[in-house]
This record gives C-alpha cells, structure tokens and sequence, in this order.
C-alpha cells in the first residue's frame, strides 16, 4: 500500500516531468522551424547560385565568340595588307616598300 508521502513525491516528480516535457516539445519545435527557414534560404541560394553560373556561361560563349571573331577578322586584316604592299610595289617600284 502506498504511503501519501510516496504519493505526494510521485505527483511531483510527474508534473515537473510534465513541465520540462512541454518545455521540450516547445524548443524542438522552434529548432524545427528554424532549420525549415534556413533550409529555405539555402534552397533560395541554390537557385540564386544557378542563376549566376547560366549568365557566367553565357558570358563565357559569348568572349568565345568575340575571339573567333577577332581571330578571323586579323586574319583577313593581314591578307589584305600582303596585297597592298604587293600592289605598291608593282605600282611605285621596290623603293615604295
């Protein structure tokens, strides 16, 4: 048979086991949301990262481009200078060049 003191002892170890249960529940569940609001905003940063890595490619084709471009027009830039010099020299002479 249970004595009343043994049973007011119990009461209160139960309440108090009680209380910091709630109070337990009560902080995982904050540690849960801020864990869902950072993994959003790691989720944003992810998209934001994709985003620059498509425009930096992008920009990447783009100056390849551009030096092809360069490349050929230099290229055509030095046939059309061997042609002049050789049409000074078979107008003007050798003492043109």
């Amino acid at each position: 048979m249970p004595t009343l003191t043994g049973q007011i002892i119990k009461d209160i170890v139960s309440k108090e086991v009680t209380s910091a249960t709630s109070i337990l529940q009560s902080e995982i569940s904050g540690v849960r949301n801020e864990v869902k609001n950072l993994d959003q905003k790691v989720n944003g940063l992810d998209q934001k990262i994709d985003t620059v890595i498509t425009q930096l490619s992008d920009i990447a084709g783009q100056f390849k481009k551009f030096d092809e471009e360069q490349t050929v027009l230099s290229g055509q830039m030095s046939n059309r200078t061997d042609r002049i010099v050789k049409l000074e020299v078979s107008v003007f002479g050798d003492a043109a060049a």
